[in-house]
């Protein structure tokens, strides 16, 4: 605290820049008016410009020169609020400074109200110890970072862990001021003004106490470094990575590639073989792997159905059995009953619905159907009500309606009396 007290004030250079550089929206379309958020300017939009300019996202604007994004509002009041971050070094801390850039401006007025407060310190030692100086926060339960800027920063429980309440403290800030001072050993370690993904403090504590991470920012493996923030890296997949550095192989989306490694691995693939690790698409060799496990696992999943519903196939003939037999046809479709419980398994994973999961045949009061063409392709499950006689329900593949719904249902209608018969048999 007493170091926090000496560091000096924003310099006029950093205000400008923060003014002139944190803002989001640049421009408000109201029928053909164009009103710069920058500075305050109303203008016309003619026909060429709202064909043109205004469709395409971009304008100028005659006043100030800037090249502006158009969006479409009625908005009579402009107000925003951005994380502004400077990063400098002090008696041996590396300490990352961020402010909110408050805007305010009311449409037809020139002046603009901008307000930049100071919310949060990030003090990191050369061994990547950090100490948090911020502010208190009001109680809002819709916003979790409002800051109290009429009290005192002080200085803050450390983050131990990644949680919903520490992440106040964790600024990715979109704006950085361009001249930064950073600790010699953070740039020995492999900063080089690039955060990929990863805050200011995390990166810098990342680099300090992480020598895996400062291999990754080395490497320009920038993508694998902020996977390895936000989740991890398993320890068998190093070997990997090492591979991919010695040929110069960039990973451009970690959670595909880390998932692709996980194919390999599940097809007993080599993943010290750079045939395999460094793939020219990768996106297109993970759902390639991808279509064959689920091949598989379908397989795995179909015969682990077929063991299970060996052992409901007395009870369900004992109660069932009376209707086995039963086929109609009639419009180019075959309506038969099904006759074992391996069969409703197979209509299940064929059809992509419940009719085994939710146990149908268990179901005293219910009668399983299969619809079929005259090729023998499945087109409907259906299920008929053993109290009331009615169809209860004829789903297609995925649940869905198809064409032939109605003259299913039709044509069961036109035969329930087969099923009566023999229910009452």
């Amino acid at each position: 605290m007493e170091a926090h007290c000496k560091l000096p004030d924003l310099t006029e250079n950093q205000k400008r820049w923060a003014i002139e550089n944190c803002h989001g929206e640049d421009a408000y379309l109201t029928k053909d008016e164009i009103w710069c958020l920058h500075c305050g300017e109303i203008f016309k939009s003619d026909v060429s410009q709202l064909s043109v300019d205004v469709i395409g996202h971009e304008t100028i604007c005659p006043n100030c020169g800037r090249k502006l994004k158009v969006t479409t509002s009625r908005k009579k009041k402009f107000k925003e609020n951005w994380y502004y971050t400077i990063l400098t070094t002090f008696k041996g801390f590396q300490v990352c400074r961020n402010f909110i850039v408050a805007t305010y401006r009311k449409r037809g007025e020139r002046d603009r109200y901008v307000s930049i407060d100071e919310a949060v310190q990030n003090w990191i030692d050369e061994d990547g110890n950090e100490t948090i100086v911020a502010r208190p926060c009001n109680q809002n339960f819709m916003v979790y970072d409002d800051w109290n800027f009429s009290k005192p920063m002080s200085i803050k429980t450390n983050r131990t862990s990644y949680n919903s309440s520490m992440d106040k403290y964790d600024i990715d800030s979109k704006f950085i001021y361009p001249i930064r001072h950073v600790l010699p050993k953070i740039r020995r370690n492999g900063y080089t003004g690039r955060f990929t993904g990863i805050s200011c403090s995390e990166l810098f504590k990342l680099l300090l106490t992480n020598n895996k991470a400062e291999m990754l920012i080395k490497t320009k493996q920038f993508d694998l470094l902020r996977h390895m923030h936000v989740k991890y890296i398993p320890d068998n997949r190093w070997h990997s990575i090492n591979i991919c550095n010695r040929n110069r192989y960039i990973v451009k989306d970690a959670s595909i590639w880390m998932d692709y490694m996980d194919l390999l691995d599940y097809f007993h693939l080599d993943t010290h073989n750079a045939k395999y690790v460094c793939p020219s698409n990768v996106k297109h060799e993970h759902d390639r792997l991808l279509r064959k496990k689920k091949i598989i696992e379908e397989r795995k999943e179909s015969e682990k159905k077929r063991k299970e519903a060996r052992k409901w196939e007395n009870l369900y003939k004992k109660e069932k059995g009376k209707f086995f037999g039963i086929c109609f046809v009639g419009n180019g479709i075959e309506v038969s009953v099904i006759t074992s419980v391996a069969d409703i398994a197979e209509e299940g994973i064929k059809m992509h619905h419940c009719v085994y999961d939710m146990e149908y045949y268990k179901k005293p009061n219910s009668l399983i159907l299969s619809a079929k063409d005259m090729h023998g392709n499945r087109i409907e499950t259906v299920e008929v009500s053993l109290t009331t006689f009615k169809v209860v329900q004829s789903r297609g593949v995925c649940n869905s309606k198809t064409p032939y719904h109605d003259q299913i249902i039709e044509l069961v209608n036109k035969n329930m009396k087969l099923i009566m018969e023999r229910m009452a048999s």
